[in-house]
């Protein structure tokens, strides 16, 4: 399923990456934008982007402290969380930037987070990707895209990841598409003053890098000593001192999550028994709401004080059929889409479809769950064509392209009933199935 799903994401961004101008010139911003939207899109319908808010909510808090202090930036920056195991974060075009659960899991505190986000940040607002580009005349956009899909695609086998980037796809000539010692010091200044300015502790990168640094020499060396060269000169650059971390309760909620959201049971647990009280009983609640055992589940959050835990209280309670206990749990504490699609259903029992369609909204096109009911609650509601958007992304996120087809055309015929931005959407939806068909 991994294999397939990963040719599959291989050939739609070749297609995207491809059907654009193979001139050998920096991207504007127009094509920065489009490039990165369908490569999102191609991701998010390939299940490869996380948006559960308990893992997304400290990341973003993270990223927007830091970019409050970007002066004068040319991206609105937009992070993403990737549901991949190995160490990385890169950015793409149009300010993109991505960070892999292995990163969440492998960081000690929030200061190391945003070491990483930061030095991300300060490659898009270089742009060091159009540049990249622009200097190495001979790259065209087949070789852009074998730098996109090398950092993409080398979770499980990042000698295969490094090849794609350093070669070229289909042509014989050497390529170095992996940023430059002169890009690496230039983001690693970038994020450290950046740091500074936002009252995290520029060594918290140092630190990172540290522990990084036995990797370096076996074979299973983590992507970002791949993608981001040049390590021991950047240890013994800007911030030499290496204080101990200092997690806090956003980091071991965060922490909590990603180990009770993500991960197998049994690693699940192991790690678990890793992390302080009360973070821990969280996440084990959680890895049991995950995997159906609700008892256990609320026997492990009675009685803390998170509110978190009081929404997958009230998620476990509606599980267990114990509907009216739940709803005010899911009702003041429900903040994220696994929380809030069972508070819609019941809701939903109760008649209420337009106060349900309110609850999940913000939640729409983040959860396959969500889209579905929207689905089911926009056609009781009567409103047709937001339905027929709803069961597209439906269909769309779960590979089942011609339904998703026939829904968008159905849409497609009220486009006048559609906000512009949704009929964009589902437009450029249906060009991207039929550059994934022809693949």
């Amino acid at each position: 399923m991994l294999a397939h799903m990963r040719r599959t994401l291989c050939a739609a961004l070749f297609l995207i990456l491809a059907c654009g101008s193979a001139k050998a010139a920096a991207m504007s911003f127009e094509e920065e934008r489009k490039i990165a939207n369908e490569i999102v899109t191609v991701l998010d319908a390939q299940g490869l982007i996380v948006y559960d808010q308990e893992i997304t909510w400290p990341v973003k808090l993270v990223a927007d402290k830091l970019a409050d202090h970007v002066k004068d930036p040319i991206y609105s920056f937009k992070i993403h969380v990737i549901a991949d195991r190995s160490i990385n974060a890169f950015a793409i075009p149009d300010g993109h930037i991505f960070v892999n659960t292995g990163t969440l899991l492998f960081v000690r505190d929030l200061d190391e987070l945003a070491a990483v986000i930061g030095h991300e940040m300060g490659h898009a607002q270089m742009r060091h990707i159009p540049h990249t580009i622009e200097e190495q005349k001979k790259v065209t956009a087949v070789s852009i895209a074998g730098m996109l899909l090398g950092t993409l695609l080398s979770a499980k086998n990042p000698q295969i990841g490094s090849a794609m980037i350093f070669s070229s796809i289909g042509g014989g000539e050497s390529i170095k598409l992996a940023y430059s010692r002169r890009f690496e010091n230039e983001a690693d200044e970038f994020g450290n003053n950046l740091m500074r300015a936002s009252g995290f502790s520029p060594a918290a990168m140092n630190r990172f890098l540290v522990r990084l640094g036995p990797f370096s020499g076996g074979a299973n060396i983590p992507e970002y000593l791949l993608t981001h060269p040049h390590i021991t000169n950047r240890i013994s650059g800007k911030s030499p001192d290496e204080p101990n971390p200092d997690p806090d309760e956003h980091y071991w909620m965060l922490h909590a999550s990603v180990i009770g959201l993500i991960l197998p049971e049994e690693e699940a647990r192991q790690r678990a028994q890793g992390i302080p009280d009360p973070y821990r009983r969280l996440a084990l609640g959680l890895l049991e709401t995950r995997r159906g055992r609700h008892e256990e589940a609320l026997r492990l959050l009675d009685g803390l004080d998170i509110p978190m835990a009081y929404a997958y209280k009230g998620l476990n309670l509606a599980m267990a059929g114990k509907k009216d206990e739940a709803y005010p749990y899911l009702r003041s504490y429900g903040a994220s889409a696994r929380t809030r699609v069972p508070l819609a259903e019941i809701m939903e029992e109760r008649g209420e479809f337009d106060e349900a369609i309110a609850i999940l909204s913000p939640y729409q096109k983040q959860n396959i769950q969500v889209d579905y009911k929207l689905g089911i609650l926009y056609q009781k509601s009567s409103n047709e064509a937001m339905s027929h958007v709803s069961f597209a992304r439906y269909f769309f996120k779960t590979g089942k392209y011609k339904a998703s087809l026939y829904h968008i055309e159905r849409a497609l015929t009220r486009d006048k009933e559609l906000e512009p931005s949704v009929a964009e959407e589902i437009k450029e939806m249906k060009e991207l199935i039929e550059k994934i068909r022809v693949s």
